[in-house]
């Protein structure tokens, strides 16, 4: 069966300020070893808390990859793999536990792995890319995100993404700030295309 997550495309791409960023669809061995390298990283291990041997962790991306509720990606700049993001349908995720999910509402979890990318600026381009990515292609009304309230990534960028917070859930592994984007927002906020292609 074609799920909502698993219908979305296995590519994309934009360019920002010449610079050219891409979603891959995960491979396991292809992509596995940088996810590894990239879980054990200092920046990366009080968020995904996934610092664990290659058995463990190869086991627990195989039972992922069979997950049909979700789509794993490589996230690639300038044809360099940095990171990794997860697309899933909020009803049938753990999360719907926290809030009343919509049918077609969407999610994501995104990690920068590699540490020379971060905090300069690609984060920004690449939560407005995750969002069109399912805006275009998707009837989602509504993307959701719930990052640990110590992430403060999220917080610096929410309004020129048209994230909006809607307070804190208490989820059994963390306190996180639940958002909502909503498509007629966001596409009010960007309403010309931003980025080069």
């Amino acid at each position: 069966m074609l799920t909502k997550s698993n219908s979305l495309p296995s590519y994309y791409k934009i360019k920002n300020c010449g610079i050219l960023y891409e979603f891959l669809v995960f491979d396991i061995k292809r992509d596995f070893n940088k996810v590894l390298k990239w879980m054990h990283e200092p920046h990366v291990i009080p968020q995904w808390q996934l610092n664990k041997d290659k058995i463990e962790l190869g086991v627990y991306f195989e039972k992922m990859i069979i997950d049909d509720h979700q789509k794993l990606f490589i996230i690639k700049i300038s044809g360099r793999s940095v990171g990794y993001l997860e697309i899933y349908e909020a009803k049938r995720d753990r999360l719907s536990l926290y809030y009343d999910a919509d049918e077609h509402d969407m999610g994501w979890h995104i990690l920068l792995g590699e540490s020379d990318v971060v905090g300069k600026g690609h984060f920004r381009t690449i939560m407005r890319m995750i969002c069109f990515f399912i805006f275009e292609n998707s009837f989602a009304e509504k993307i959701v995100g719930e990052p640990d309230v110590n992430v403060k990534s999220y917080q610096y960028v929410a309004d020129q993404i048209a994230f909006e917070s809607q307070g804190v859930i208490d989820m059994l592994e963390k306190k996180a700030t639940l958002y909502h984007c909503y498509r007629k927002n966001f596409y009010h906020l960007h309403s010309v295309y931003p980025f080069d292609v």
